[in-house]
């Protein structure tokens, strides 16, 4: 029986965007899924910055956009009274604003460039029971006939969804809880005085009331279940009259296309990983959709996973870096999990001193600048983080060496760049992105020389550029090239508006005389950055010092 590289069950966006990155990495796989065909239904809504980000890598996020409805902020209702206006528009990063698209449309995207890529979903065929063993996964699949398959894998990823096959047959708990509340849901054409360009939340003393426009005119509401309700789907009437009573205007519901009664888990694996196993999206995590992460999570999961077991299947990264899988998003799924149970917790209140105090200090808060800041940051995902990842690393002069050090073999930082760096983004955040020029002078984003598929290193050559400094930042993206040149992409930075003829580098410069990567990079003395291919920062040093860069390379890509 032949082995194949990695099986994926499930089709949803988490599978799809595991299926697409191993496919750019040329690794075989097949993608399974129990569902006969995509679910029409439009279920999760939103696409947010930070995804937005790594899909524009794979060169889908222009038709995402171009489908969706882009949200401007949001605003929030006590009782009829404005007590939160917060705004997307001043997020730092090409996609400042909330993506408002039914899931089934991001789906279609994401499989047309599945299709595109090589690959094919495998519809109507459903994993039914595993067995992991140190060679390999043998898995036994249910076809479309009825008939069943026998394969082998060497991995096994599991985005089958909150009732995975996957989890079951490995048997890893699931555990959480269900909250109390019930809750309805309508796509409905709406006619009212309500935004078609925000994200509108109503607080009322009868509950819960969220409303997303949608890319086709209607209206997605959300809602907590009025006092009385049946256990069945709300009808057109009782949706009606409960948008009038919550949001206190004339209301009037023309038809809807979906309509739904839905209870809401809180619930997370122990471990994402079981030897050659391994769960994303829904399969491992649950949680309030407030917010809107799950999808994004999801997808972000498949793509942190993704690049690791590539060059695993390579031979050029071993356990230890599927090991970081696990320890990078099991704390990202905790947090998640913990932030929207406290959000749901909060918007649930029954209680009258309960709501009026959480209405007032919902207020006061968001009228801070900087707290209005951090949570459109965080819902954006611009501020997730693997900054206590065991795969990333930096390596510094002291602070006493940039002020008193005479080094002659290294460059030291003064004091001011010493400090420019430290404030600057660290090893486990999100790669900045930021507009640089060509050797011809042609404006370029930084992120335009990103791929998911390798590394990115980037070599500053800092403000007081010396030929010393550029014969040693060649130097490093030669050796870098020779050593690890499959799995890594040395770019130089030179903070001028040409090419210094000192350096002797025949890959990819660019210029940066405007200083835009000098202040989001810290670079005003020479340094590097490496770029890993998920879009975040895997090491940085100062200066740019070759021997401390191989050895986190050779630790990491061995």
């Amino acid at each position: 029986m032949s082995t194949l590289p990695v099986l994926i069950a499930g089709a949803g966006p988490t599978g799809l965007m595991l299926a697409i990155s191993l496919a750019k990495h040329g690794i075989e796989h097949r993608i399974v899924d129990a569902n006969p065909e995509r679910s029409p239904l439009s279920r999760a809504l939103a696409v947010h910055a930070r995804t937005l980000e790594i899909l524009d890598s794979y060169g889908i996020a222009a038709d995402l956009v171009a489908r969706g409805r882009q949200l401007s902020g949001a605003s929030m209702y006590a009782e009829g009274r404005l007590i939160v206006r917060a705004d997307f528009d001043e997020l730092d990063t090409r996609f400042p604003f909330l993506l408002c698209l039914p899931q089934s449309e991001t789906e279609a995207v994401l499989e047309g460039l599945l299709v595109r890529s090589g690959s094919v979903v495998e519809r109507s065929t459903k994993l039914v029971d595993l067995d992991s063993g140190e060679a390999g996964v043998g898995c036994r699949l249910l076809r479309p006939d009825g008939s069943e398959e026998t394969l082998r894998a060497r991995w096994v990823v599991g985005a089958d969804g909150a009732h995975s096959a996957v989890r079951k047959a490995a048997r890893l708990a699931f555990p959480g809880h269900r909250y109390p509340e019930a809750f309805w849901l309508a796509d409905a054409d709406i006619e009212w005085d309500v935004s078609d360009r925000r994200v509108t939340t109503f607080f009322s003393s009868e509950g819960l009331l969220a409303c997303f426009p949608l890319p086709s005119g209607q209206m997605r509401v959300v809602a907590s279940t009025p006092e009385g309700a049946g256990e069945g789907d709300p009808t057109d009437s009782d949706v009606e009259e409960l948008l009038r009573r919550r949001s206190g205007q004339e209301v009037r519901i023309a038809g809807s296309s979906w309509r739904a009664r839905f209870a809401i888990h809180c619930r997370q694996v122990e471990r994402y990983r079981a030897g050659r196993v391994f769960l994303a999206g829904d399969a491992a995590h649950v949680h309030s959709p407030l917010g809107g992460q799950g999808m994004n999570t999801g997808m972000q999961d498949a793509h942190n996973l993704a690049w690791k077991l590539a060059l695993v299947e390579k031979g050029l990264a071993g356990n230890a870096l599927l090991e970081s899988y696990e320890a990078e998003r099991h704390r990202v799924g905790e947090e998640l999990l913990r932030a929207t149970d406290i959000a749901t917790r909060v918007a649930t209140i029954q209680s009258p001193l309960g709501r009026r105090v959480r209405d007032r200090v919902t207020e006061f808060l968001a009228s801070m600048e900087v707290v209005q800041e951090r949570v459109t940051r965080r819902v954006a995902e611009l501020d997730l983080a693997y900054e206590k990842s065991p795969i990333v690393g930096e390596f510094r002069s002291s602070l006493w060496r940039a002020r008193f050090g005479d080094d002659e073999e290294e460059e030291s930082p003064t004091v001011t760049a010493w400090l420019s760096f430290d404030a600057a983004p660290r090893p486990g955040q999100r790669a900045p992105d930021g507009l640089a020029r060509d050797p011809e002078g042609h404006p370029v984003r930084l992120s335009e020389l990103w791929q998911p598929t390798r590394h990115t290193l980037l070599l500053f050559d800092g403000r007081a550029s010396t030929r010393q400094g550029y014969e040693d930042l060649s130097r490093v993206a030669r050796t870098v090239r020779e050593r690890h040149g499959d799995v890594v992409a040395s770019v130089v930075v030179v903070a001028d508006s040409m090419i210094p003829e000192a350096l002797a580098w025949d890959g990819v410069t660019i210029l940066d005389p405007e200083g835009d990567l000098e202040y989001r990079y810290g670079a005003r003395a020479e340094c590097l950055y490496l770029v890993r291919p998920d879009l975040y920062l895997g090491y940085r040093s100062q200066p740019a010092a070759l021997e401390p860069l191989l050895a986190y390379l050779d630790d990491v890509l061995s």
